[in-house]
């Protein structure tokens, strides 16, 4: 009887303090909710009030593309690094700054639509490939619904002005190690059977300096020209300009010195008008002229194809370019009329094989921004795609006719650029790399 009630009483005491640590964990439980929760309300809070992340995540880019080569593990075929995680640090907290905003709502809906059809085709046809080409449009796209109104005052665009100027002469300084031997290349090329490197400023490809400089030369001549800019500003802006040139001109791309070079064309002609124009226009004849021999051997490849239109099936046209697109555009036509409309979900050739040499460049590059849209996300998505560059153009042509210079400032940096990206689009990929490396996953 004694041991039955002794067990009693310890039964008692168990119970009592299963019950108390019960109740503890369930108040840390709770509080740890409590706590989460209460968290997550200040992040959204400050994402819907603070602007900071923005202007921070716009110009820390180009330094953090510079770590394209760190990748730390792999998901399926594609490799993780930091901008993979910056590129969803950056979808996540654009997310929640347009649910807030509800900038959707008020800015132009195309974007958002096209953003949604071009999802419809990843779903339709998923892949790895997909998944990561959706992933760089996204981190990129949605800027347009935040950074848009932030940039939009004078004071505000001035500074991140001068901080991109600033983040992109990193790199071009990179670019001068690189001529000078102290910093290895990272591209190499062949030039009459001689192999040459191509400063990139320490990213994969030439490209990385090219697409940065698509929109910092009309920045730079924005402030280099600016009336309110102090002296000193002005002039670190024409150095920049003078590096950046000099950094451009061994960075041996084609296409990039025509964009550039009309870039510069139309700031001057929009800005300071047809004599200024004419007169780099000038200048840039006889440079042309004094590097006609020079120039003959980079853009033989050029010459040749238009030469022997019966090039285009072997690697002779545009190095290999027009080859990639007729496999592309058989790849699209042989889908069928379904894939025709909703797309392929990615810009990637089914079946074939990296070792397989009867291509020449790549089976996941078409070396063309319409051809890829249009193979990866459909007539459809081509057509929105085009859509919104007409709109851009529109609303740019529309600035300038303003009485107010801050909108002409945004225009004449706008239009410059915009025309860049569609010629450079003829021969690369820039909304799939709108810079060095988009932040996301990585092939």
């Amino acid at each position: 009887m004694n041991c039955s009630q002794t067990d009693l009483r310890f039964a008692d005491n168990g119970s009592g303090v299963a019950r108390r640590l019960g109740h503890a964990a369930e108040a840390v439980v709770g509080g740890a909710a409590v706590g989460a929760f209460g968290l997550m309300d200040a992040i959204v809070r400050w994402v819907g009030k603070s602007d900071s992340w923005i202007l921070f995540l716009l110009l820390s880019k180009p330094v953090i593309d510079l770590t394209w080569s760190w990748r730390f593990f792999r998901i399926s075929e594609q490799g993780v690094n930091i901008q993979t995680f910056a590129g969803l640090f950056t979808i996540g907290l654009n997310a929640i700054a347009i649910m807030i905003s509800l900038a959707w709502r008020r800015l132009p809906q195309r974007v958002l639509i096209f953003l949604a059809c071009a999802l419809l085709s990843l779903l339709i046809s998923p892949s790895s490939w997909g998944i990561n080409e959706y992933l760089r449009l996204l981190t990129v796209t949605l800027f347009f619904y935040t950074a848009g109104p932030v940039l939009a005052d004078p004071e505000r665009f001035d500074r991140f002005a001068k901080g991109f100027l600033l983040i992109v002469a990193v790199p071009v300084v990179l670019s001068f190690g690189q001529l000078a031997g102290v910093l290895p290349y990272s591209y190499w090329d062949w030039a009459e059977g001689e192999q040459i490197g191509r400063v990139s400023g320490l990213y994969e490809t030439p490209l990385g300096l090219v697409y940065l400089f698509i929109y910092a030369f009309p920045v730079a001549l924005h402030i280099a020209f600016g009336r309110s800019q102090t002296l000193t500003t002005r002039r670190l802006a024409w150095i920049f300009l003078m590096l950046a040139t000099l950094s451009l001109a061994f960075t041996y791309h084609r296409a990039g010195y025509i964009a550039i070079a009309l870039e510069v064309i139309i700031w001057l002609y929009l800005s300071k008008g047809r004599k200024a124009a004419i007169s780099l226009l000038a200048v840039l004849t006889l440079l042309t002229l004094l590097s006609v021999s020079w120039l003959r051997i980079l853009y033989a490849p050029l010459g040749q194809a238009l030469q022997e239109t019966s090039a285009i099936r072997s690697d002779e046209l545009l190095r290999g370019r027009g080859f990639q697109w007729v496999l592309y555009m058989n790849s699209f036509v042989s889908s069928g009329p379904f894939h025709w409309v909703f797309g392929l979900g990615g810009s990637v050739i089914a079946g074939v094989d990296e070792d397989d040499r009867s291509y020449v460049l790549s089976p996941n590059e078409p070396h063309n921004d319409f051809i890829r849209i249009l193979h990866a996300y459909g007539i459809v998505g081509l057509l929105l795609y085009i859509s919104i560059l007409a709109l851009f153009l529109r609303r740019a042509r529309q600035l300038l006719r303003s009485r107010d210079s801050f909108p002409r400032t945004l225009a004449l940096v706008t239009l410059p650029a915009l025309i860049a990206v569609v010629i450079l689009s003829i021969t690369t990929e820039p909304m799939r790399y709108p810079t060095s490396q988009t932040p996301s996953l990585q092939p």
